[in-house]
């Protein structure tokens, strides 16, 4: 990773095994997600976009947003110096293989990280393709992100579509289902006093289901501290 406070970009590479909930916030540096397997949910007002494998989406710096990262997912963060050119736009870019190809090698990056060495100018190469990129207006871009989006914890597919599903997100329907049910949970918590009412309405069957997915999905040993989030 580009650590050092001269460096204009700065690459990581988000991969863990659990469930990541993002918080709300402006950061005051352009962003540039590139999934690389797996996916998300990018909260963008009240609205959520669900990312899958080889989506790119870029955020102007000041853009209020959250990012919650579905487990096994492998995704590369590069931010970006308000003082280099950039998009004005936020949205998702499409039809850029070198930009993609790009994020992916340093992923996989296990060379030195040198700013003036050969990765310095990987991540300088990815700036030159995004400035070349149009970021399109954040929309669900396929059907089926469509789908997912208009009701994100409890959305029905075809046989078709449960295929495209896997293809794209590397794990089936249900098991995503169940973390976007988890992230509507542990957003209303603070909001609803009644923690039976709630898990049910976003379909889970009991509390003590809710307490399990919380162990499973964010890897929480103590069900009382996840549902204190």
């Amino acid at each position: 990773m580009t650590t050092s406070a001269q460096y204009s970009i700065d690459h990581q590479l988000l991969e863990l095994p659990h469930l990541s909930q993002g918080k709300r916030q402006r950061q005051f540096k352009a962003l540039l997600l590139i999934v690389h397997q797996g996916g998300g949910l990018l909260q963008l007002g009240r609205h959520y976009y669900p990312l899958a494998g080889n989506d790119i989406v870029f955020l102007p710096a000041d853009t209020l947003f959250a990012w919650h990262r579905f487990a096994h997912s492998r995704v590369s963060q590069l931010t970006f110096s308000p003082r280099l050119a950039l998009p004005t736009q936020a949205g998702r870019i499409t039809s850029a293989p070198l930009l993609l190809a790009g994020a992916a090698r340093l992923a996989d990056w296990q060379g030195s990280q040198d700013w003036q060495g050969a990765y310095g100018r990987l991540c300088r190469v990815v700036h030159d393709e995004l400035q070349c990129s149009q970021p399109r207006h954040m929309t669900n871009s396929t059907p089926l992100l469509k789908t997912i989006s208009d009701n994100i914890a409890d959305f029905s597919l075809t046989s078709a579509q449960e295929t495209e599903f896997k293809r794209s997100f590397s794990a089936d329907s249900h098991t995503i289902k169940q973390q976007c049910a988890l992230l509507l949970v542990l957003r209303d918590l603070a909001k609803s006093p009644q923690l039976e009412q709630l898990v049910q309405r976003h379909g889970f069957a009991s509390v003590a289901q809710f307490e399990q997915a919380c162990s499973h999905w964010l890897g929480t040993g103590d069900d009382t501290d996840a549902k204190n989030k």
